[in-house]
């Protein structure tokens, strides 16, 4: 066909290919190019809501930020020194308090006396040397072979969880074996007993008073029938316990370790000696304590002799921490804690106590800069998309200005609706300009980083609630106990153990014995002064023959859940542990940043308007592509045969033109003779 196009017009001198060019070029002009013109409006629609689509997503997620709670609930803690540092969890009460340290908590280190060489021999024959720790007791053994180095090894190998021993060079010849706790506070005082006799001398041995020789742990101190009260002297400090025929030897060891008076001197400890041979050993917690420790029966004489019989050893192991708890003050109250980071005092905020007579005021403030951040990158993001929105929506018919989306009522309601949002007034008269966000007559978003900070101090909460709402507590769900038949009704079945009550996944523990009310131990609760901040106990009656222990969060805790487990003993009655719980009733109020949030996801979600217009584009331009293949095969089809008619036609005109070309030649001719 082309080389029958390129021929047209040589028989006519008419039907040539330019005329079928131009008459095509009028039909594409017709059915084509308006498809062109929508397609590539189409594409550039496309082009223009990938762009809002990103700029409203950078605009939702600082709309995001300010909605999300946790940036409200981010704490910055000041007035820390080398003395206390302190940390808070996000969510931690803005608070002031005070801190004074008297002392803190300390590991408990002993030394020996020096020894020649890290490979002198310790020991003359085998034995076993006690090495006691809070409540555990290790058996380190030795031979008549064993060096210091031997032992320091051995003792790591059986005590290291709790101990870590080493030898130090301390001067020419003189090597000294350390041995220190793992963990502060005074309960790990360190005691070394040769149990054996076989060391050569006392210089592993810590200084000690050691009771006479009793069957087993839990032997009875005295005569059966007999009470009285024993009187314990260390170093002229003394405390008188009382005791029965059933108290055990180790039953005094654990009293004269919990009393207050002397747990700070002394620590007892039951050691094995041989079989059949147990005993109570007193260590002193300090140097400054005289050696003298006595045990006397001052009321009652009816201990056993083995109780009195005591015997004092000065061992050369010597003192060179004091293994203590930590004693301070918070804002002003007496407290004690066997660690030196402490977390129990107020919730969420972790104590570090770094060195004796330190004190600090420690200030937990909401974390302003941060969520001040937040607030410029939402006005930025603000004025970048309203920008935007103006300019793809605009009509300036001076400038010759037309917007991609002028008329489109679809996407200038997202400015509208962004506008209202951004300059409404809350129900308590809360709005955007108070807090330093304000737009001028342009339309252009500032902010004032001053007016936020000072309407942020003023009021935290409000401002937390106006920008990403609140839930307030409208009544706290409890946790109760099954039914007991009034308050006095014992809470065990006989037996004697610890109630363990679990909230915010913290157990608290409280004994019980087999005399113990539903009222003592709901008192017991009350009482104390770490879980009294979390919660409150009650006995509450439901009916006649129905009261039970009800449970109520406080604070930090409301929402958490409460439960209560036998942890030991197995004593307490099904009523005690069977609890049941009910649920917070709350009331939820969006805020400004919350109304934002929701209406972005409108817009940028997979089923929001935005992935919906850029879907119909799509598929508009899939049919218009369908449309403009078709018109074009059509315009292609129509001149193929034009071009094939208008080479025919000019054929014809060839042949009847030279058919003709004799007959015009004699007409020629005789007109010419005419003339």
């Amino acid at each position: 066909m082309a080389g029958t196009i390129n021929s047209l017009g040589l028989g006519s001198g008419v039907l040539t290919s330019s005329v079928l060019d131009q008459l095509k070029a009028a039909d594409t002009a017709q059915l084509v190019t308006p498809i062109d013109n929508k397609i590539t409006l189409n594409q550039q629609k496309s082009q223009a809501l990938d762009l809002l689509s990103s700029l409203l997503t950078t605009f939702k997620s600082s709309a995001s930020a300010l909605d999300d709670d946790t940036l409200y609930q981010k704490r910055t803690v000041t007035g820390g020194n080398d003395g206390v540092s302190v940390t808070a969890l996000a969510g931690t009460q803005i608070q002031d308090f005070s801190l004074n340290i008297t002392n803190i908590a300390k590991k408990s280190v002993v030394e020996s006396a020096a020894y020649t060489s890290a490979t002198a021999s310790v020991a003359n024959g085998s034995g076993t040397l006690n090495l006691g720790i809070g409540k555990n007791n290790y058996s380190i053994n030795y031979t008549s072979t064993s060096t210091l180095t031997d032992l320091k090894q051995a003792i790591n190998d059986t005590a290291g969880s709790d101990v870590t021993a080493s030898i130090l060079q301390t001067g020419t010849s003189a090597y000294n074996l350390v041995v220190t706790s793992k963990t502060t506070g005074q309960a790990q005082t360190i005691s070394m007993t040769d149990t054996s006799g076989q060391l050569k001398d006392a210089n592993l041995v810590t200084p000690h008073t050691q009771s006479g020789s009793f069957l087993a742990k839990d032997d009875f101190i005295a005569a059966t029938g007999t009470t009285g009260t024993l009187t314990l002297n260390v170093g002229g400090t003394t405390a008188n316990f009382a005791y029965t025929d059933t108290t055990t030897l180790q039953g005094l060891a654990d009293s004269i370790n919990a009393d207050t008076t002397l747990s700070p001197k002394v620590s007892a400890n039951i050691v094995q000696y041989g079989t059949n041979d147990y005993r109570m050993v007193l260590t002193p917690k300090s140097t400054d304590i005289n050696s003298a420790i006595t045990i006397s029966d001052s009321v009652g004489g009816g201990l056993s002799p083995a109780m009195t019989g005591v015997t004092n050893t000065l061992g050369s192991m010597g003192i060179i921490q004091d293994a203590k708890d930590a004693h301070f003050t918070f804002d002003g109250i007496s407290m004690t804690r066997s660690t030196n980071t402490i977390s129990d005092v107020t919730y969420g905020t972790t104590i570090n106590l770094l060195k004796d007579a330190g004190s600090a005021n420690i200030s937990i403030t909401q974390n302003r800069e941060q969520i001040a951040t937040e607030m410029g990158t939402m006005v930025s993001s603000y004025n970048t998309l309203m920008k935007q929105l103006d300019d793809m929506t605009a009509y300036d018919a001076v400038g010759g200005k037309v917007g991609i989306f002028n008329g489109d009522n679809t996407i200038k309601d997202i400015s509208r609706q962004i506008t209202k949002i951004i300059t409404s007034v809350d129900s308590k008269g809360y709005s955007l300009p108070q807090y330093g966000i304000s737009l001028d007559k342009t339309g252009v978003m500032s902010f004032d980083k001053a007016v936020f900070t000072t309407k942020m101090d003023a009021d935290p909460t409000g401002t937390e609630g106006f920008f990403s709402g609140k839930t307030t507590v409208l009544s706290v769900g409890t946790t109760k106990t099954s039914a007991f038949l009034d308050p006095t009704s014992l809470i065990s079945s006989g037996a004697s153990g610890t109630m363990a009550l679990n909230i915010t996944g913290v157990e608290y523990n409280f004994n019980y014995t087999n005399t113990t009310t539903l009222q003592q131990m709901t008192d017991s609760i009350n009482a104390d002064a770490t879980l009294n901040t979390k919660l409150s106990a009650s006995v509450v009656k439901y009916a006649t023959g129905d009261y039970r222990m009800v449970l109520t969060p406080k604070g930090q805790t409301v929402g958490e859940a409460i439960s209560i487990k036998d942890s030991t003993g197995g004593g307490l009655i099904g009523a005690m542990t069977t609890t049941t719980s009910s649920s917070d009733v709350v009331s939820t109020t969006d805020g400004v940043f919350t109304s934002l949030n929701n209406l972005f996801n409108t817009y940028t979600s997979s089923k929001g308007l935005i992935n919906n217009l850029t879907e119909s584009a799509k598929t508009a331009t899939t049919s218009l592509n369908d449309q403009k293949t078709k018109a074009t095969a059509m315009l292609t089809a129509r001149y193929d045969t034009m071009t094939a008619k208008f080479a025919a036609y000019d054929s014809m005109i060839s042949k009847l033109t030279n058919a003709f070309a004799p007959l015009l030649q004699t007409i020629n001719a005789a007109n010419k003779a005419t003339n």
